[in-house]
């Protein structure tokens, strides 16, 4: 089989990582429509400042509760704009993002909480955070589970409240702590021919993706192209 490469048009840092971009961006142009969200019916505009002072409040209280670079976290949810945010306040403190499918079995949720070794899972509505609390007494590093939506409090607004104590120097001390290297997000599989499997990615995995990405699809990244990704989003303007 033939194979074809070019070289990249890109690098990726030895001290880059997929939070600092965010908060980068925020400093570059804060006013910036980055998502968009439904509230009550209508699509709301949240602007790279809204939505880092989010990642903010939510890495600090992390932080709050006691989260250790290196921690797994997961967030057992479907995609939605509450999770965006919790995957890069995971990644801003250092942790690494575990996913789970919303539509995972009790069996293949207790697999991946277990071979993670997650410490702290989030659970998008009250059926998900029953069952995880459920399968708890074997899961022995789960030491709390929150609640994205549903009737319990809501974890970014929980996060926020527990984090306002924090120093921001403490954040801005795991983002300068990162490497590329670093471990961002551990991705099981989808179990179909066995237990699901993970494949751990680093930062500089996701970087390359993004910024291999963005030099393929140009014109689709613009920031006038009227387009929102539905994950990471802040990282993928043009000219980062």
């Amino acid at each position: 089989m033939r194979q074809y490469s070019v070289p990249a048009h890109f690098s990726v840092g030895e001290r880059d990582n997929v939070a600092a971009m965010v908060f980068e961006h925020e400093r570059d142009d804060p006013g910036y429509v980055i998502y968009q969200r439904l509230v009550d019916g209508a699509w709301t505009d949240v602007t790279c400042a809204e939505a880092a002072h989010q990642i903010r409040g939510a890495a600090s209280g992390l932080i709050a509760i006691g989260v250790q670079a290196g921690d797994r976290v997961s967030i057992f949810s479907a995609t939605r704009y509450e999770w965006a945010i919790l995957d890069l306040a995971i990644l801003a403190v250092g942790a690494v993002t575990v996913p789970i499918y919303e539509t995972s079995s009790a069996e293949q949720v207790r697999w991946v909480l277990q071979d993670s070794g997650a410490v702290l899972a989030f659970a998008e509505t009250d059926a998900h955070a029953a069952m995880v609390s459920e399968l708890a007494g074997d899961l022995h590093a789960l030491r709390r589970v929150l609640h994205i939506d549903g009737s319990g409090r809501k974890a970014l607004d929980q996060l926020e409240e527990e984090g306002a104590s924090v120093d921001p120097a403490e954040l801005t001390a795991r983002l300068e702590a990162m490497r590329a290297g670093d471990a961002a997000t551990l991705i099981y599989t989808s179990g179909t021919t066995g237990r699901p499997k993970g494949c751990q990615l680093t930062h500089s995995n996701l970087l390359h993706e993004i910024r291999g990405t963005r030099e393929c699809l140009p014109t689709l990244l613009r920031r006038d192209s009227g387009c929102w990704c539905s994950c990471r989003s802040p990282t993928c303007w043009p000219g980062r």
